[in-house]
C-alpha cells in the first residue's frame, strides 16, 4: 500500500485521557511536571503498594512509545523510531505478561499493537488489536485499534477483512480524521489493483471533505496518478497543476511538476512539459534531482526530433552527474540514439559499454549489456563466415556457415531492429547455401519478413511454395505446410516426420511392432540429415529391448555401439545408461525354450529393483508409463517446457549418482493452456529427495499450448481427455552438475 508520514499518523488519540489514580494519571502538568510526577508516584505507592512497580514500567513504555511516534512522523519515509518502538515493546510486554489485572493493561495492549505494526511484526500486532477490541470498549481505543487492525490485515494480505474494516470505518459515525484514514486505505488498495476510477472516488472524498491539508494534497496527487495510469493525460495534467495551488511542500511540488511534464509529453505538448521541468531546474531546492530532471528534458528534445540538443543534454548528464546510475542511463540513451537514429553501431556499442562499466547491475546497465552483446555478435558471426566462399567446404561446414548466417539475419531482425538488413542477410543464406540443412528454414523466415515488413503476401506465399518444390524432404516442410494451410492434403507427405510419427502411431495405438520398425527403418535409410534420424536409430534398438527381446546380447552390443558413436548426445547418454542396467535385466529375464523350440520369457522383472545406476527398474516399468490412469494409451510429450517455475536442484544425497544421469518417467496432465496440473511419477530413482524435487519441478512446468494441441490432433487424443486436460508420458533426465563430475 502507498504510504507517507501523514497517512500513517494517528487520528485524535487515546493517549492522554481517562485513567484517574489518586487524582493523577497522564494529566498534562502545565507548570511543574517533575513535582506532579513525584506526587503521582508517591500517591500510587501509598494506595496500591506494589502497583508502583508496574506503573513505572508502563510509564517507561509510554515514554519510549511517544518518542518513537514523534520520530516516525518527522521521518520522510514514515519509518523512523524503530529503536524506541522496540523499547516500548519490551516494557509494555512486562505489564501485559506480569500484571494482567492492572489498570494499564489496555494501554499496554495498544502500545504493543502499534509498536508491533511499525516494526513490521504484523501477526503479533493483529493479535493485540483483536484482543483489545474483544475485551475493551473505550471508544477512543476502539476506533484507533480498528483502524490499525485494518492496516495490519492489509499487510498480512487478508484483503477482504481489511477492506471490510476500512469500509466500516468510512461509513460509521467516526470523526473525519478516522474516515480520512479509511478512505486513503481504500483508495490506495484500489489504486494498486488497477481500479483507477474507484480509487479516485475515495481520494476525492478525502480531498473534498475529510482530510487535513496534508492529506488533501496527498489525495490530489494520487488523483492525478490515477488519471495518468488510466491514460487520461489531460485530466492528470489538470490534477497535478491543482496541487501547485494547495501550498505544497518541497517534495509535493517536485512530484506535481515532474508528473505534469510527463502528462504534457503524452499530450504531445512538449514545450509545456519542458517549461514545467525548467521551473524545477531554476529552483535551488531541487539541485539534488537535477540529473533526473535533465534526463527528462533530453527525452523531450527526442520527442521533438531535436536529436542534437537531446544528445548534448545526455552527454552533460553522462559526464557530470554525481550518481553513476544516472550516468549509466544517459550513456544508455546515447547508445539508443546512435543505434536507431544514426545507425552507427560501433559508436552505439561504445556508449553501451560505458553504461555497463558505470552500473552493471542497474536496469540501464543490464539493458546496455544486452544491446552491446547483440552488436558484438555481428563480428562473431562475420568471423565464422570468412570461409563461406571456400568451394572445398564439407557438408558439415556448409551447414555450420548457413546456420551462422541465419543467426546473423535473425540478430538484425529481432535485436537490432534493422529489417531491411535482415532481409538481405537472410536472402544470402538462401542464395549461397541452397544445400544446407537450414536453407528451407531461411526461406520460411524470409517469407515471413516479406509478409510482416513489406506486407507482400504474394511474394511470401511464393517463397513457401518454393520450399515445397526444392526441399520436399526437409524437416521444415511441415512449417511451410501449416502457413499455407496445406496440412492433410496431398502435399503433406515425403518428409521424415511423417514416417517417424507413423511409427509412433503403430507402436502406441496398435502395438504393431513390425510396422513401427519398418517406418523407423525408413527414416534411418532415407533421411540421414533429418533431426529424426538419430532418434529413429535409437528407437529401433529400444523396440528390440522392450518388445522383441532376441534372447542374446545383441541388444547390449547395439546400445554400446550407439553410445560409442554419439557419446555427447542425450540419446548416446541414454544408451550408455541402458548398457549399465542391461545385465541385471538379463538376469531377471532368463531365456529358455519351450517344447517347440520357441524362446519364452519365464519371469517378470522384479518390481522396484535398484541397480548401480540409481534407477529403479526402468525396463520393467516402462509399459506402465504408457497406460494412463484410466487405462488409456498415452503418447510421449517430447517438447521442451517454455516455463519452469521451480527449477530442479540436485540434493546432496544424490551426489554419488552416475555422471550420465538418471531418467525419471512421469505421467503428466496438461491443461488447455499448456500448464502441468497433475503429475504421477511412474519410474522413480532410488533417491527419495531427488524424486520429490523432480516431481515439484515437473509440476511447475508449462509447455507451448500450440505444440500440445498439435500432439492432441496428431494422435487423436480428444476422446481420452480428462475434464482438466490431456495425459501424456514424459521423461525427465536428471544430470549431475559439471562440478560434481
Amino acid at each position: 500500500m502507498l504510504h507517507n508520514n501523514e497517512a500513517n499518523s494517528l487520528p485524535p488519540a487515546a493517549y492522554n485521557r481517562r485513567r484517574i489514580m489518586t487524582g493523577f494519571f497522564f494529566r498534562r502538568a502545565r507548570a511543574r511536571p517533575g513535582i506532579v510526577l513525584t506526587l503521582m508516584l508517591a500517591g500510587t505507592v501509598l494506595i496500591c503498594g506494589g502497583c508502583g512497580v508496574y506503573y513505572n514500567t508502563f510509564f517507561n513504555a509510554k515514554k519510549a512509545f511517544n518518542a518513537a511516534e514523534k520520530a516516525r512522523k518527522k521521518s520522510t519515509s514514515g519509518k523512523g523510531g524503530a529503536g524506541d518502538y522496540n523499547r516500548a515493546i519490551e516494557k509494555a510486554r512486562k505489564v501485559v505478561d506480569n500484571y494482567p489485572n492492572s489498570k494499564y493493561y489496555d494501554d499496554a495492549l495498544f502500545v504493543l499493537g502499534v509498536s508491533y505494526f511499525h516494526t513490521e511484526q504484523y501477526s503479533r500486532a493483529e493479535r493485540r488489536f483483536r484482543e483489545l477490541l474483544a475485551n475493551y470498549d473505550d471508544p477512543d481505543y476502539t476506533r484507533d485499534a480498528r483502524l490499525y487492525l485494518a492496516k495490519t490485515k492489509l499487510q498480512l494480505n487478508e484483503v477482504d477483512d481489511a477492506m471490510g474494516l476500512f469500509e466500516e470505518i468510512f461509513q460509521a459515525d467516526y470523526d473525519r480524521a478516522y474516515k480520512a484514514e479509511a478512505a486513503m486505505g481504500l483508495g490506495e488498495f484500489h489504486f494498486q489493483n488497477g481500479d483507477w476510477a474507484r480509487a479516485r472516488e475515495y481520494f476525492m472524498s478525502v480531498r473534498d471533505s475529510l482530510g487535513s491539508d496534508v492529506q488533501n494534497r496527498r489525495a490530489q496527487i494520487l488523483i492525478g496518478d490515477a488519471f495518468f495510469e488510466s491514460f487520461q493525460f489531460g485530466d492528470a495534467l489538470g490534477a497535478y497543476l491543482q496541487v501547485l495551488g494547495m501550498d505544497p511542500d518541497k517534495n509535493e511540488k517536485y512530484r506535481a511538476l515532474f508528473r505534469a511534464a510527463m502528462s504534457s509529453y503524452r499530450l504531445l505538448k512538449i514545450d509545456d512539459g519542458l517549461d514545467y521541468l525548467q521551473r524545477l531546474m531554476d529552483d535551488e531546492l531541487y539541485y539534488d534531482s537535477l540529473a533526473v530532471i535533465k534526463l527528462m528534458v533530453a527525452r523531450g528534445h527526442e520527442y521533438e526530433d531535436d536529436l542534437e540538443l537531446a544528445q548534448a543534454v545526455y552527454e552533460e548528464v553522462a559526464d557530470g552527474a554525481e550518481s553513476v546510475k544516472h550516468q549509466a542511463r544517459a550513456n544508455y540513451q546515447l547508445g539508443l540514439i546512435y543505434q536507431f537514429d544514426y545507425d552507427l553501431l560501433k559508436e552505439a556499442k561504445e556508449y553501451y559499454d560505458k553504461a555497463v562499466e558505470q552500473s552493471r547491475t542497474s536496469e540501464w546497465g543490464k539493458e546496455a549489456l544486452q544491446k552491446s552483446s547483440d552488436i558484438g555478435k555481428i563480428d562473431t558471426y562475420r568471423t565464422g563466415l570468412r570461409q563461406s566462399g571456400d568451394t572445398s567446404m564439407t557438408l558439415e561446414q556448409i551447414d555450420e556457415a548457413a546456420l551462422t548466417q541465419y543467426q546473423l539475419a535473425e540478430l538484425y531482425w529481432f535485436q537490432l531492429n534493422k529489417p531491411d538488413t535482415a532481409m538481405l542477410e537472410m536472402q544470402y543464406v538462401v542464395d549461397s547455401f541452397p544445400s544446407a540443412y537450414d536453407a528451407p528454414r531461411a526461406m520460411i523466415a524470409l517469407s515471413q519478413m516479406y509478409r510482416d515488413h513489406r506486407e507482400d503476401h504474394g511474394m511470401a506465399d511464393s517463397i513457401l511454395k518454393e520450399v515445397l518444390q526444392k526441399h520436399p524432404r526437409s524437416d521444415y516442410v511441415p512449417e511451410a505446410l501449416d502457413i499455407l494451410g496445406l496440412r492433410g492434403t496431398s502435399a503433406d507427405t515425403g518428409y521424415a516426420a511423417i514416417y517417424f510419427h507413423r511409427a509412433e502411431d503403430w507402436l502406441v495405438d496398435s502395438a504393431n511392432y513390425d510396422s513401427a520398425r519398418y517406418n523407423y527403418q525408413y527414416v534411418v535409410d532415407n533421411f540421414p540429415d533429418s533431426k529424426y534420424h538419430l532418434q529413429a536409430r535409437f528407437n529401433l534398438i529400444w523396440l528390440s529391448d522392450e518388445y522383441q527381446l532376441p534372447g542374446d546380447s545383441s541388444v547390449i552390443h547395439a546400445y554400446q555401439e550407439f553410445a560409442d558413436s554419439f557419446p555427447g548426445s542425450p540419446l548416446g547418454q541414454e544408451a550408455r545408461l541402458r548398457v549399465t542396467a542391461q545385465p541385471d535385466r538379463m538376469r531377471q529375464r532368463p531365456v529358455v525354450q519351450d517344447e517347440q523350440g520357441e524362446v519364452v520369457d519365464t519371469t517378470e522383472p522384479a518390481a522396484s529393483q535398484a541397480d548401480t545406476s540409481g534407477q529403479i527398474d526402468v525396463f520393467g516399468s516402462l509399459r506402465a508409463v504408457y497406460r494412463g490412469p484410466s487405462g488409456e494409451k498415452l503418447t510421449d510429450l517430447k517438447e521442451t517446457p517454455i516455463l519452469i517455475e521451480e527449477p530442479f536442484e540436485l540434493p546432496t544425497e544424490a551426489y554419488d549418482m552416475p555422471d550420465q544421469g538418471i531418467e525419471l518417467y512421469f505421467q503428466v496432465l496438461i491443461d488447455f493452456d499448456g500448464k502441468v496440473v497433475d503429475v504421477i511419477l511412474k519410474v522413480p530413482s532410488v533417491y527419495d529427495e531427488l524424486n520429490l524435487r523432480a516431481t515439484r519441478t515437473v509440476q511447475s512446468m508449462t509447455f507451448e499450448p500450440l505444440k500440445v494441441s498439435e500432439l492432441i490432433t496428431r494422435f487423436e487424443l480428444q476422446e481420452s481427455a480428462d475434464e482438466r486436460g490431456y495425459w501424456f508420458a514424459y521423461k525427465y533426465l536428471v544430470l549431475k552438475p559439471e562440478y560434481l563430475r
